[in-house]
Order: structure tokens, then C-alpha cells, then sequence
């Protein structure tokens, strides 16, 4: 019985191309998902996404992290993707969400998107992205899309992380997805030192030994955390 029982909830779960599922990544692991609908989702490092999928609808939720979303063209069953307060909806393209601690970075790679903020007040129109554009949502506030090397936005995807003029605050938090010694910075206006470069995310040294090299900067290894202070402060 126990046996027929679930039989049947599969069999109800996929009948009509019904679809509910929910996949993750942990610390320097990505993945690729194959939807049913000939979707597909690159999932980075420390990512977690939930699918629904019937003969109506195509919803995914990014409850963490960053994904890479190529859709399957289907006028009938847009493609919504949720994540903080960003919702993406496409057709048929390929662009890139980053649900971030404050907020959520959309970038469209391929075709178009209409993005909304669930927050914002009512008759808001949706705001349009084409391919090589970005988008920033933060909750109650308004943005307009800008002009992106998509290179960067979706290098992760090759194993490399790629920052211009990025606060180290934004890169240590992109580093501690694919690292178990989390890269801590504690002083405010260090937080706000900008870099560049191309680093490894599958070495965290190449990281490492670049900061280390910075005249202002002091780099303290424990086996639980990469410390980064000024220099001359501990």
C-alpha cells in the first residue's frame, strides 16, 4: 500500500507536466538543471532554487545565491523568476540573477526581460531590459537599467570571479561562496577599497596573494577565517 501510495503522489506530481522541485549548491559547487520544459539553470555556489512548473506556468523561485536561466521559448507559459524583491519575467532568453544580502542584480545576456519590484507602489510599470543590461533592485527605491559586460556578470560560470572597481565589501562577499575560510572585513572604510582583476574561484590564493601585494592592506590567515585589516592595525 505504502508502495501504491507513492506511485500515485509521483504519478499526480508529473501528470500534465506538472512540475515542483527544489535544488541547492554548497560552498565552490555549481550545477546545471535540465527542466522539463527544455529550460535550463546554471546554479552557482551557495544556491538554492525552487521550480514549479505546469501546462500554465513556469515560476522559479531564488531563495539564495545566483543563477544562470537560458529559457526555452514558450509564448503561452512566460518564464517568472522571483528573488528578494526582484521578480524577472521573460519569454524566450538568457540573463542572470544575483539575490545579494541587500539586494538583487538582474542581467540580461540574450533578449528581453520586464522586471518588477513587489514592493513598489501599486501601477508601477515594469522596467525593461534588453541584452548587455543590468539592473540593480533595492527594496523602495527606483533604478534604471545600465550598460554591462555580461562577461563579467556570468564569469562565474567559467570558475572565475571578475570585479572592476568593485568594494572589497561586494568581493569578500562574492569569495566566501566558493571558499570555506570566510575573507572577513571589519574596518568600514577599508569595506569601500575598490579592485579589479580576474581571480580563480577555485584558488582562493589568486585572491589572496593580490590582496596581500596591496601596500594598505594586511592579510591574517587562521585555519577559521582570511582576516583583511590596514595595515599596522590587528
Amino acid at each position: 500500500m505504502a508502495a501504491l501510495g507513492l506511485l500515485a503522489a509521483v504519478t499526480l506530481r508529473y501528470l500534465g507536466g506538472n512540475f515542483t522541485d527544489s535544488y541547492a549548491t554548497g560552498i565552490g559547487e555549481q550545477r546545471t538543471i535540465q527542466l522539463t520544459d527544455g529550460s535550463t539553470v546554471e546554479l552557482n555556489a551557495r544556491s538554492r532554487v525552487s521550480v514549479h512548473l505546469t501546462k500554465s506556468q513556469r515560476d522559479v523561485t531564488l531563495l539564495e545565491g545566483q543563477a544562470l536561466f537560458r529559457v526555452a521559448k514558450d509564448k503561452q507559459r512566460p518564464f517568472v523568476v522571483s528573488a528578494g524583491d526582484a521578480q524577472v519575467r521573460a519569454v524566450g532568453t538568457e540573463f542572470d540573477v544575483y539575490r545579494k544580502q541587500v539586494s538583487t542584480v538582474v542581467t540580461v545576456v540574450e533578449g528581453r526581460v520586464e522586471t518588477t519590484d513587489p514592493s513598489a507602489s501599486a501601477g508601477v510599470a515594469p522596467i525593461v531590459l534588453s541584452a548587455g543590461e543590468q539592473l540593480t533592485v533595492i527594496p523602495h527605491t527606483t533604478a534604471k537599467p545600465t550598460k554591462t559586460d555580461t562577461l563579467v556578470a556570468t564569469a562565474w560560470v567559467q570558475r572565475r570571479l571578475m570585479f572592476e572597481e568593485t568594494p572589497l565589501s561586494d568581493v569578500a562577499e562574492e569569495f566566501n561562496r566558493y571558499n570555506r575560510r570566510p575573507l572577513s572585513i571589519d574596518d568600514r572604510e577599508l569595506k569601500k577599497v575598490k579592485i579589479s582583476g580576474v581571480y580563480s574561484s577555485t584558488d582562493p590564493a589568486s585572491l589572496i596573494n593580490f590582496l596581500r601585494s596591496q601596500g594598505s592592506i594586511q592579510v591574517i590567515e587562521t585555519e577559521n577565517q582570511v582576516r583583511v585589516v590596514r595595515r599596522g592595525v590587528h
